[in-house]
Protein backbone atom coordinates (compact mmCIF):
# COMPACT_ATOMS: atom_id res chain seq x y z
CA UNK A 1 0.00 0.00 0.00
CA UNK A 2 2.44 2.51 0.92
CA UNK A 3 4.51 1.64 -1.97
CA UNK A 4 1.11 2.83 -4.12
CA UNK A 5 0.84 6.06 -2.40
CA UNK A 6 5.01 6.81 -2.89
CA UNK A 7 4.76 6.15 -6.72
CA UNK A 8 1.57 8.26 -7.13
CA UNK A 9 2.74 11.01 -5.08
CA UNK A 10 5.89 11.50 -6.78
CA UNK A 11 3.95 10.87 -10.50
CA UNK A 12 2.25 14.20 -9.53
CA UNK A 13 5.49 15.81 -8.73
CA UNK A 14 6.93 15.36 -11.81
CA UNK A 15 3.34 16.45 -13.51
CA UNK A 16 3.66 19.38 -11.59
CA UNK A 17 6.73 20.35 -12.58
CA UNK A 18 8.65 18.35 -10.27
CA UNK A 19 7.69 20.52 -7.59
CA UNK A 20 5.41 20.02 -4.44
CA UNK A 21 2.62 22.72 -3.73
CA UNK A 22 4.64 23.69 -0.88
CA UNK A 23 7.83 24.63 -2.71
CA UNK A 24 5.84 26.90 -5.01
CA UNK A 25 4.38 28.59 -2.19
CA UNK A 26 7.67 29.59 -0.69
CA UNK A 27 9.06 30.59 -4.11
CA UNK A 28 5.60 32.73 -4.89
CA UNK A 29 6.17 34.53 -0.90
CA UNK A 30 9.89 35.12 -1.88
CA UNK A 31 9.14 36.82 -4.74
CA UNK A 32 6.39 38.45 -3.09
CA UNK A 33 8.31 39.80 -0.56
CA UNK A 34 11.29 41.26 -3.16
CA UNK A 35 8.41 43.38 -4.46
CA UNK A 36 6.74 44.06 -1.59
CA UNK A 37 10.63 45.99 -0.35
CA UNK A 38 10.08 48.29 -3.45
CA UNK A 39 6.17 48.35 -2.87
CA UNK A 40 6.81 49.72 0.52
CA UNK A 41 9.75 52.15 -0.86
CA UNK A 42 7.22 53.63 -3.41
CA UNK A 43 4.68 54.35 0.06
CA UNK A 44 7.21 55.98 1.88
CA UNK A 45 7.56 59.79 2.00
CA UNK A 46 11.13 60.41 0.54
CA UNK A 47 11.84 62.50 3.98
CA UNK A 48 12.04 59.04 5.48
CA UNK A 49 16.00 58.93 5.24
CA UNK A 50 15.80 55.19 4.70
CA UNK A 51 20.19 54.22 4.61
CA UNK A 52 21.11 53.13 0.94
CA UNK A 53 22.17 50.36 2.36
CA UNK A 54 18.88 48.88 3.63
CA UNK A 55 17.42 47.90 0.57
CA UNK A 56 20.24 45.32 -1.11
CA UNK A 57 20.53 44.08 2.72
CA UNK A 58 16.75 43.46 2.76
CA UNK A 59 17.03 41.61 -0.87
CA UNK A 60 20.43 39.56 0.07
CA UNK A 61 18.03 38.55 3.49
CA UNK A 62 15.22 37.91 1.16
CA UNK A 63 16.87 35.36 -1.18
CA UNK A 64 19.60 33.89 0.87
CA UNK A 65 16.56 33.18 3.54
CA UNK A 66 14.72 31.60 1.07
CA UNK A 67 17.58 29.81 -0.32
CA UNK A 68 18.83 28.43 3.21
CA UNK A 69 15.12 26.70 3.86
CA UNK A 70 14.40 25.38 0.53
CA UNK A 71 18.06 23.77 1.02
CA UNK A 72 17.32 22.65 4.43
CA UNK A 73 13.75 21.12 3.28
CA UNK A 74 15.77 18.96 0.66
CA UNK A 75 14.49 21.07 -2.56
CA UNK A 76 16.32 22.04 -5.53
CA UNK A 77 17.68 25.48 -5.26
CA UNK A 78 18.50 27.36 -8.51
CA UNK A 79 21.84 29.14 -8.81
CA UNK A 80 20.46 32.81 -9.56
CA UNK A 81 18.78 32.56 -6.01
CA UNK A 82 22.20 32.32 -4.88
CA UNK A 83 24.24 34.42 -7.02
CA UNK A 84 21.25 37.51 -6.37
CA UNK A 85 21.66 36.96 -2.56
CA UNK A 86 25.24 37.58 -3.32
CA UNK A 87 25.01 40.29 -5.03
CA UNK A 88 22.58 41.76 -2.40
CA UNK A 89 25.52 41.39 0.33
CA UNK A 90 28.09 43.04 -2.49
CA UNK A 91 26.11 46.09 -2.83
CA UNK A 92 25.12 46.64 0.88
CA UNK A 93 28.25 45.70 1.77
CA UNK A 94 29.68 48.10 -0.54
CA UNK A 95 26.96 51.12 0.64
CA UNK A 96 28.10 49.72 4.53
CA UNK A 97 31.77 50.52 4.05
CA UNK A 98 32.91 52.11 1.22
CA UNK A 99 30.39 54.73 -0.27
CA UNK A 100 27.13 55.52 1.96
CA UNK A 101 25.80 58.04 -0.13
CA UNK A 102 25.72 55.74 -3.22
CA UNK A 103 21.78 54.50 -4.07
CA UNK A 104 21.83 50.92 -5.36
CA UNK A 105 18.09 50.83 -5.69
CA UNK A 106 17.65 50.51 -9.29
CA UNK A 107 20.64 47.65 -9.27
CA UNK A 108 18.57 45.99 -6.71
CA UNK A 109 15.64 46.39 -8.64
CA UNK A 110 17.36 44.41 -11.87
CA UNK A 111 18.51 41.41 -9.64
CA UNK A 112 14.96 41.34 -8.12
CA UNK A 113 13.65 41.10 -11.77
CA UNK A 114 16.10 38.64 -12.92
CA UNK A 115 15.41 36.46 -10.05
CA UNK A 116 11.78 36.49 -11.05
CA UNK A 117 11.92 36.42 -14.34
CA UNK A 118 14.54 33.78 -14.01
CA UNK A 119 12.36 31.65 -11.77
CA UNK A 120 9.24 32.48 -13.91
CA UNK A 121 11.24 31.00 -17.46
CA UNK A 122 12.54 27.43 -15.78
CA UNK A 123 10.22 27.31 -13.11
CA UNK A 124 13.06 27.33 -10.77
CA UNK A 125 14.01 30.06 -7.63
Amino acid sequence: MARRQSRKQSTTRRERGGKSERERQVELLTWGALVLVFAVLELLPDTTGIPNFVVPLTGAIILLGSGIYQYAQQWRVSPVTWLGGAAMIGLAFYNLQVDPTRSFTGASLLVFFAVIIFGVITGET
